[in-house]
This record gives C-alpha cells, sequence and structure tokens, in this order.
C-alpha cells in the first residue's frame, strides 16, 4: 500500500498540473532545469548546521568540477572517513544546492565528512561525460587525499538515482582498471539497467512521481542517438563480474520504476560475496530519499544509510571512544546488520 504521506504529496503535484503548472517533460530543458531545481531544494528539510562546509572546484576532463565539503558536528581536526557524493536528476538536472540538507543530515547522522560532486549535465554534456566527471572527481579526492581532510583508507562513493548509478559505475571502473577503489557504495534507487524495461518500469510507468515519459526525456538529453545501451557505464546491471566490488548499500522504493534493477544489482553483489545490506521501502517512491521536507520515511531512509556507512567505517565507534575516553572494542564493520538478500529486507520491511 502507498504511504499516506506519498499518496498526499502525489495529489498535491497532480492538483499543480491541473491548475496549469506544466510537467517537466514537455518544457525545454533549461527551462524545466531552472523550475526543478528550485522545487526540488524546496522539497528538502531545513538543513541541520554541520561542523563546517567548504565549497570548492578541481580540474576534471573538460574544465572544473564544483564541490561541497560537509565536515560533522564535534569531530575532531583530522582525516576522516569521507563519502563522495553525486546527487540525482536523470542525468540533466540537480546540484550540490538540491542536495544539500541530505548530504548535511548524511554527514552527521554518519559521523563521515561528505563531498557533494557538482559533475556536468545533458543535455550540453551528454553521455558519457557525467559518469567520466564521477570517476575523475573520486580518483582526484582519493589521489589529494590529504587536501581533502579525507582518510585515503576510507573513502566511499554514493548516490541517488542517477548519482546511485554512477556511484556503482565508479566502483566498477576502478576495480576493472586495477586502481584502488571505493570501500563502501551507497546506492540509492540506482539506475543499473537501460537495455530493457523491467517489471516495475511497466507498473509504474505512471502515477508515481518517476514516470515512462521523463524517464525518455532524461534519457533524449543523455544519451545520443545509436549508443549501445548495454555499455555497463550506462548499464552496470550488466557486467559478467561482480567479484571485488566494494562492499554495498542498496536502497530501493516499492513504487519507483527503477526498483527491480536496484534489487537485481543488490543480488548480483549478494551472490559474488560482496557483503551488501539491501532494504527496500515498500510503500514509497521514487526521490523520497531527498523529498524530506514532505516524507518522513526520507528521513528514516537517510538515517539508515548513514548508520550502515558508520558501522563499515567505524565511525560511531570513534566517537563513543572520543567521548569515554575508552579504548576500542573489536569492531565488526557491520555490525548488527547481516548481509541479507532482497526478498529477505523486503520481507522484513513490510
Amino acid at each position: 500500500m502507498l504511504d499516506k504521506e506519498a499518496r498526499t504529496l502525489l495529489d498535491l503535484m497532480e492538483q499543480a498540473v491541473q491548475a496549469g503548472r506544466p510537467r517537466l517533460n514537455t518544457l525545454p530543458y533549461a527551462e524545466g532545469r531552472r523550475a526543478v531545481d528550485k522545487m526540488s531544494e524546496d522539497s528538502e528539510a531545513e538543513p541541520p548546521e554541520v561542523g563546517a562546509v567548504d565549497d570548492g572546484a578541481f580540474a576534471g576532463p573538460a574544465g572544473q568540477i564544483r564541490y561541497r565539503r560537509y565536515r560533522p558536528l564535534g569531530t575532531p581536526p583530522g582525516p576522516l572517513a569521507t563519502l563522495i557524493y553525486y546527487h540525482g536528476g536523470g542525468f540533466v538536472i540537480g546540484t550540490v544546492e538540491t542536495h544539500d540538507s541530505t548530504c548535511r543530515r548524511l554527514a552527521n547522522k554518519s559521523r563521515c565528512q561528505v563531498i557533494s560532486v557538482d559533475y556536468r549535465l545533458s543535455p550540453e554534456h551528454p553521455f558519457p561525460a557525467p559518469t567520466d566527471d564521477g570517476v575523475a572527481a573520486f580518483r582526484h579526492i582519493r589521489d589529494n587525499a590529504a587536501l581533502f581532510d579525507a582518510d585515503p583508507a576510507r573513502l566511499a562513493v554514493g548516490g541517488d538515482s542517477a548519482g546511485g548509478a554512477i556511484a556503482a559505475v565508479v566502483c566498477q571502473t576502478c576495480r576493472d582498471a586495477g586502481d584502488a577503489g571505493p570501500a563502501f557504495q551507497m546506492l540509492i534507487y540506482p539506475a543499473t539497467d537501460s537495455s530493457r524495461m523491467s517489471a516495475s518500469r511497466t507498473a509504474f510507468a505512471e502515477g508515481y512521481f518517476l514516470t515512462k515519459d521523463l524517464i525518455d526525456w532524461f534519457w533524449k538529453a543523455y544519451v545520443p542517438a545509436g549508443t549501445d545501451q548495454a555499455d555497463l557505464r550506462l548499464s552496470p546491471l550488466l557486467a559478467k563480474d561482480f567479484t571485488g566490488l566494494a562492499p554495498a548499500f542498496v536502497l530501493t522504493a516499492g513504487y519507483d520504476p527503477l526498483r527491480d534493477e536496484g534489487r537485481a544489482y543488490a543480488n548480483r553483489l549478494i551472490d559474488a560475496g560482496v557483503k551488501t545490506t539491501y532494504v527496500n521501502y515498500p510503500g514509497t517512491i521514487h526521490g523520497f530519499f531527498s523529498l524530506t521536507r514532505f516524507l518522513l520515511l526520507g528521513h528514516m531512509a537517510n538515517d539508515e544509510a548513514a548508520a550502515v556507512m558508520a558501522a563499515q567505517f567505524g565511525t560511531l565507534v570513534e566517537l563513543r571512544i572520543m567521548r569515554t575516553g575508552g579504548v576500542p572494542p573489536a569492531h565488526d564493520a557491520m555490525s548488527g546488520r547481516d548481509a541479507r538478500g532482497p526478498d529477505e529486507a523486503a520481507a522484513a520491511r513490510s
């Protein structure tokens, strides 16, 4: 059953359309981006205070890549476990501003630094520019960790939707190149298979925020005609080998067209022996992770993702030690959270 808050939000969106607001997929890209980015900023909960915020840029494959860095409240000086975060938006919309509150909450709840990356967007910069920027950003921060107050042994990548896809591609790209890759990946309803229509893409094609028409609008801007949809940078689910990838947290939403490919990606990781926590929020919609002004489940999902990453990196244990002056206990990287298959996790959520 659809969550009451999600139903109310969808009804309000439809009422706005009936009152004359155009649907995003009917607008020119530049106009749609301006409208939706403002709406996205307004849809996040009030941004919590963090320890420090730093805006900057570094050289990317085709110009400067802007970033925003969040240090959690109350952390001592020195390098921190760090999440490199890629915002969602179909590779067409979204900025560091649209996900500002989400990144602040993830930082405070996980006790990890978060670096939000403003990768290039389509149609001005079509595929593979966004993923190229995502990979370049990870490698730059990894290779210059001291400049970012980052612990190079505890670097994670993560993102929602398009950003989750970029994070998955970063992990596969580094592994295949023999590079030092991320130590953790946080994949929030990631787009992992653009080569075919899953059952959830068909079942939820209309009426649940991310529609088929909107996906097609994003796709037309992002992917040049004639591109092989089986390219692993578009469809990382199609990779033959999932061994050696980073431990993962994979989250899906029950009324999301991308639900099945996210679940399938978690299955592939689990089958390959990758330590994976998969959770499905059955009553909600795509985008809920950052729609925190309206959806309580978004707050819960933020906190759950942060908690799993904190367990992986031991940051909450470090906080307890700092507060008590005690001796570190033996630490399980995912204490209290067994790697579970999608069916068990979904059942636990229902």
